[in-house]
């Protein structure tokens, strides 16, 4: 008797496998569609009171939190590009003095915030200030140089109702710019910590002119000093914003990874006015510390003054 063999199924029809473009296009697409359709509400505990997410965009002057935004609102919103943020003509003449808003999404707002030009502790005060969201938005930054400036900032935020701003704290950084002191290296992983602490959030870096041949020592710089997420891109600028797949991803990606990490810390349970509150115990021991400081950073500067002035003299002995 001749054995029937077993049946088997047929094979499918062969079909062309999706051009590489168009996964890559869609890739886009849905990352985007998850950006735009964020919502608060939908968190594992839901709001938990909070309404909107404001990135809170900061670091030194002239590296690239202006081009960012207009970067960012050129992707998400994908109509021709606009200059939404006016863009530092150098690092010397900052052109943002205000602290502005804007809208990314329903429910995402990116916060130009003053940058800084030098990192010491009156410009820090600042910047720690307005990443506690204590800062009015759209309203002009002073810089801070007494403990009685802290304290007022704090007392005129009572008249503001922004503790239901869950807050992300985002470093803006060129890679071409480079740290020749330790101490720079060391305010800067003390104003990284600083901003996790006023935050609950560890910054995310953004760096800028990736094409610098400085990118991977500045990319390993930040790794040293903590930071999980980093991202390396070249801003889309008024002279150049071609759209190009790389741009979009990189941006895309980096706010993607963003939500994440809000997603993660919405996982737990949160209340918005205790955190509030204790951004203002931190911000005051800072300014407490600050004024602790002033005599010997006092003394530290006539030293300079003094050895300067000697050395000048020897010279002009010589």
């Amino acid at each position: 008797m001749e054995k029937v063999p077993p049946y088997t199924e047929p094979a499918p029809p062969y079909t062309e496998p999706a051009p590489p473009y168009k996964e890559q296009a869609m890739d886009c697409l849905s990352m985007r569609d998850y950006i735009r359709n964020f919502r608060l509400e939908n968190c594992h505990h839901g709001d938990q009171g909070y309404s909107r997410v404001l990135l809170q965009l900061f670091g030194y002057t002239g590296h690239g939190k202006s081009c960012f935004i207009n970067s960012c609102k050129y992707v998400i919103d994908d109509g021709a590009f606009r200059v939404y943020a006016k863009v530092a003509k150098s690092e010397n003449k900052p052109e943002t003095m205000i602290r502005t808003a804007y809208k990314l999404t329903d429910n995402i707002t990116l916060v130009d915030n003053r940058g800084c030009v030098k990192m010491n502790k009156n410009e820090t005060g600042a910047i720690y200030a307005q990443l506690g969201n204590f800062q009015a938005l759209n309203t002009h930054v002073n810089w801070q140089t007494e403990f009685e400036d802290m304290v007022e900032t704090l007392l005129n935020a009572e008249r503001l109702d922004q503790s239901s701003d869950f807050i992300v704290p985002v470093l803006i950084y060129r890679a071409d710019y480079q740290m020749t002191e330790k101490n720079s290296r060391s305010e800067m992983k003390e104003m990284l910590i600083s901003a996790r602490d006023i935050t609950g959030l560890f910054p995310t870096v953004v760096l800028t002119h990736e094409l610098s041949e400085h990118l991977s020592s500045t990319k390993e710089m930040f790794r040293q000093m903590g930071v999980e997420n980093i991202f390396s891109l070249e801003n889309y600028t008024e002279q150049d914003n071609k759209k190009t797949r790389g741009k979009h991803e990189t941006i895309l990606k980096c706010l993607q990874e963003i939500i994440k990490d809000i997603e993660f810390r919405m996982l737990e349970e949160r209340d918005e006015i205790t955190e509030r509150i204790e951004r203002k115990r931190i911000l005051l021991k800072f300014a407490h510390q600050r004024e602790m400081e002033k005599p010997r950073v006092k003394h530290q500067e006539t030293d300079q003054e003094t050895h300067q002035k000697k050395k000048k003299e020897t010279c002009l002995l010589l």
